[in-house]
């Protein structure tokens, strides 16, 4: 759904005019309207990681601890638990905050685990990493937009009536209604409610969920075994 006709589908839904173009526009209401969809479009972003809007980031190390383009962009969130060294086949742990990086910096023996942290914008690794290494995290990005036609999302605000959400339509339409009668001065309750209701249910379905099963007869990985990380030649 392109951004014109979310704020027309808003329109038609809060009784009002429904506009013929947004982006440009001079009229009061339709400047409302598209402010309170970009409000819409960022806060709904950050309320969960949601799959469509995940994607990873591949790191051709430097030897060096600062890893100029360790942190992308669109950098919103690291998604816990996937930060690897696929090279080595060795997690990194991370990311340290400021006490366990200063920790681990501070030892007078050289730790064997990799791990990592995000400071001044920059990704810094620790120990210093083997040129050419590939380190790989998964990330949720700022960009909830795309442009026309394309399903890869590549803009953090609208800028064209073109332009598609990557998010459900139908709530940020619900959005947009509930937030537009806030605005107004508007009883919003209801609007609100079913905006939860619809957030918490697609939330609980997003990417969907694995059945955990204490007497499956496979398990990720089996109680009493235990085999260290690392690459290892027999």
């Amino acid at each position: 759904m392109s951004l014109l006709t979310l704020v027309q589908n808003a329109a038609d839904r809060i009784g009002i005019v429904r506009p013929s173009s947004v982006i440009g526009s001079a009229d009061g209401q339709v400047r409302q309207l598209l402010s309170l969809s970009q409000q819409e479009g960022k806060e709904l972003a950050r309320r969960h990681p949601w799959q469509s809007l995940i994607k990873e980031k591949t790191i051709t190390a430097i030897a060096a601890e600062e890893q100029t383009s360790g942190i992308p962009t669109d950098f919103d969130r690291f998604v816990d638990e996937t930060f690897y060294n696929r090279t080595q086949k060795r997690k990194v742990e991370g990311p340290l905050n400021a006490k366990e990086w200063a920790d681990y910096k501070g030892r007078t023996t050289t730790a064997i685990w990799d791990a990592f942290r995000v400071r001044g914008n920059a990704g810094l690794l620790a120990p210093t990493p083997t040129a050419n290494d590939s380190y790989v995290y998964e990330y949720v990005t700022t960009y909830w937009a795309t442009t026309s036609g394309s399903t890869t999302p590549s803009l953090a605000a609208w800028a064209a009536d073109t332009n598609e959400g990557i998010l459900s339509e139908e709530l940020m339409t619900d959005g947009i209604v509930w937030r537009f009668k806030k605005a107004k001065g508007l009883d919003y309750a209801e609007e609100f409610r079913t905006y939860e209701a619809q957030l918490a249910l697609m939330m609980g379905r997003d990417g969907g969920k694995r059945k955990v099963s204490m007497a499956a007869p496979f398990k990720l990985m089996r109680p009493g075994v235990t085999v260290p990380e690392g690459s290892w030649n027999l």
